[in-house]
């Protein structure tokens, strides 16, 4: 069946939703433990401020530095909430959608100026969205715009899945399979019950790190092989991803890759992407 074959604005706004539902997500992360970004502590502002600082930037790097000061910080995150919120809207004048995409934009360089510690391969997706999204906005009444936008999105995702596949082909503890029990080993983002069944049955292990690499390196088969065939990445990727926010609390991901899902999808059932 297909879902946007018809309706690229369809595809375009689950794009923007589930894009916009992570932003808000992860903003409120950040408001509810502000007390790790204020003066005493890890990422505390007297800290950063000597970092920023210690580039000679002249007073265009002064300027920046007073932006994302503690009490404007406040305000950059509240703002950003604001505009993820109003993204979810389905019946958002286009007016509004520009302005709101152009403000995520904005507050966007300013957090990650703020936060210098713990960016991950989520805010780059997140910022390629909003970028494609925002050069989509700016001309909402043209279909051909609208189509290269989702191509470029679709692109973009299978692109990340077949360059983490790759890398992890070439790393030795992926190739020998013991990756997936190492990573769910760890104190940061690893689960105990878990590592202790897969310690035991090494068979799974191998087979979990396998299929992880094999299916990532073979992503960019959902735009060649139909709706079907990208159903099937698709599904694997909302269990891989949601399996890691579950256990691992990498939720910036889930909404970060399957954000382009719809576009996957929209680019299969067309064959946008296809001679």
């Amino acid at each position: 069946m297909s879902l946007f074959t018809n309706a690229p604005e369809l595809a375009l706004y689950a794009v923007r939703a589930l894009m916009a539902l992570g932003i808000l997500i992860t903003t409120g992360e950040l408001l509810a433990n502000w007390r790790d970004h204020a003066d005493s502590g890890f990422s505390g502002w007297p800290l950063l401020r000597q970092l920023l600082e210690q580039y000679k930037g002249g007073p265009l790097l002064r300027f920046a530095v007073a932006l994302v000061s503690p009490g404007r910080f406040l305000g950059w995150l509240g703002l950003r909430a604001l505009c993820a919120a109003a993204l979810l809207v389905p019946t958002l004048p286009s007016s509004l959608v520009l302005a709101a995409l152009v403000l995520l934009f904005v507050t966007d360089l300013l957090v990650s100026m703020r936060l210098q510690f713990g960016k991950d391969a989520s805010d780059r997706m997140v910022r390629l969205l909003n970028v494609a999204l925002l050069l989509v906005a700016l001309a909402p009444g043209d279909p051909h715009v609208r189509e290269a936008g989702l191509g470029f999105i679709a692109l973009q995702g299978c692109l990340a899945y077949f360059a983490t596949g790759i890398w992890k082909a070439l790393g030795r503890q992926w190739r020998d399979g013991q990756a997936v029990f190492l990573v769910f080993n760890t104190r940061a983002h690893g689960a105990r019950p878990v590592a202790a069944v897969l310690a035991r049955q090494p068979w799974l292990t191998r087979l979990l790190s396998w299929s992880v690499v094999g299916v990532e390196a073979l992503f960019p088969l959902a735009l060649a092989g139909g709706p079907t065939v990208a159903l099937v990445f698709i599904a694997w990727g909302v269990v891989f991803h949601a399996t890691n926010a579950l256990v691992m609390g990498l939720n910036p991901f889930f909404f970060a890759f399957v954000a382009t899902y719809p576009a996957i999808l929209f680019c299969a059932e067309r064959g946008v992407l296809l001679p």
